[in-house]
């Protein structure tokens, strides 16, 4: 009987979690958009979706890193996680 790898279980949760946020984004502000009457061009280029988004790409670039076996996933899924820490802090930011 094999045992269970929690570690992995754990990395692609991450990034199930990072798709589930944004498709909940999307799903949040299409209704938005339908709501006020806002276009979902607008409603997408607004600094609460783009917050969620980049904090939900975030998480599938941690899943993914969690995940890669080969050096080039690796690689990028690094770089994916390294450019949405620095959007989101410059979002953050900018923010305040």
């Amino acid at each position: 009987m094999n045992m269970i790898d929690w570690l992995t279980v754990v990395a692609h949760s991450f990034w199930i979690a990072g798709l589930a946020l944004i498709l909940a984004a999307l799903s949040y502000h299409y209704w938005l958009a339908e709501q006020t009457g806002h276009s979902l061009r607008e409603q997408l280029a607004g600094a609460s979706f783009q917050r969620v988004f980049v904090g939900g790409l975030l998480l599938v670039g941690i899943g993914l890193s969690g995940v890669s076996r080969q050096p080039w996933q690796l690689v990028l899924s690094a770089v994916v996680v390294v450019a949405s820490a620095i959007t989101l802090a410059l979002l953050w930011r900018a923010a305040a």
